[in-house]
């Protein structure tokens, strides 16, 4: 059951990931607290971050690889240098306090901060001043990056999630959207790798039975990478981000209600409907364009096929014109 859960889990949130950028932890994070609730997981966040690695790790790797050419040394640096020296302290904390249910109540409090971060990031995309280019290479912007990014390696080692900080950021710089998800992407990797690499020295985290989890984990996250850079372009952005931030802020009520179990399962009633809506949506959204078009089609060509339709049932003599009969032959009428 966990595995399957898993496989569906990592799909849902790599697929969410390419078609927006939004981040699969977030996702990931909230599916094994709702796993926890039912019963077929521990719920412990040590894990959970754990499998965010496994997950990561392969479609991180294969999307770096695929955006190498949009690739620029100087972001790189002040994008990864920060989290090399955040990560490991964020992992430290994360083995002490992993298990407890403050740290739980810690995340759903950071997931609420996200879904407000959403919000802010729409309105001031839509009605805010223009914003500066990241490239632009300006002392107070590389001082940004490095703050936010030192932040956001501490969350991530902590919490496993690491985008709030980057949110916050992007809200006044702005940069080129394939230049962004490699850059985006070269951090994800050396965050992978560096806490990959503190969570494998811990000898509590490694089970070998748990190799069925890990499989369905980054077999999942490559279907979803694949769907979800093939239905990005046709998939309405504005509706799929509503019904995920539907899911994000369910998402943290659940974990806000960590240690109370009938608060958990009424939050875990509501996590389960939104994300099913958010599973539905690209494909709803991709088959009512294709009945859309369908419809116009068809009120293009109906007035054509009505003529059609009444020539087909017009006799052919009202339509070539009706002859006088002959007078004599073969061919005249009886009794003339």
């Amino acid at each position: 059951a966990l595995a399957g859960a898993s496989f569906a889990t990592a799909l849902l949130a790599e697929l969410a990931g390419a078609a927006l950028g939004f981040g699969p932890a977030v996702l990931y994070q909230i599916s094994w607290q709702l796993c926890a609730v039912i019963g077929i997981a521990n719920g412990a966040l040590e894990t959970a971050v754990l499998n965010i690695v496994v997950e990561d790790a392969p479609c991180g790797l294969l999307q770096l690889f695929l955006l190498r050419r949009h690739f620029q040394p100087r972001l790189f640096v002040l994008f990864n240098l920060p989290v090399l020296a955040t990560v490991p302290l964020g992992t430290f904390l994360l083995l002490q306090l992993g298990s407890s249910e403050v740290a739980k109540q810690a995340l759903g409090t950071l997931l609420f901060l996200v879904a407000v971060l959403q919000v802010c990031v729409r309105r001031h995309q839509e009605h805010g001043p223009s914003r500066r280019p990241l490239e632009e290479g300006s002392p107070a912007a590389s001082v940004a990056i490095v703050a936010a990014m030192a932040v956001s390696g501490l969350l991530r080692g902590s919490l496993g999630i690491a985008g709030p900080p980057v949110m916050v950021l992007l809200l006044f710089l702005e940069v080129n959207h394939d230049v962004w998800r490699c850059i985006a992407n070269t951090s994800r990797v050396t965050m992978i790798v560096l806490q990959g690499t503190l969570l494998g020295f811990n000898n509590d985290l490694q089970w070998p039975q748990c190799w069925p989890t890990y499989t369905a984990l980054m077999l999942g996250g490559l279907a979803g990478l694949g769907l979800g850079n093939l239905l990005a372009p046709k998939v309405d952005q504005a509706v799929f981000q509503r019904w995920l931030l539907l899911f994000l802020t369910s998402g943290a009520l659940l974990l806000l209600c960590s240690g109370s179990r009938s608060l958990s399962a009424a939050a875990a009633v509501g996590v389960a409907v939104s994300a099913l809506l958010v599973a539905l949506v690209p494909l709803l959204s991709v088959l009512l364009r294709r009945t859309t078009r369908c419809r116009y089609l068809l009120h293009v060509l109906h007035p054509l096929g009505e003529e059609l339709h009444e020539a087909a049932r017009t006799p052919m003599v009202a339509v070539v014109g009706k002859a006088d009969p002959p007078a004599d032959g073969p061919w005249a009428p009886e009794g003339r």
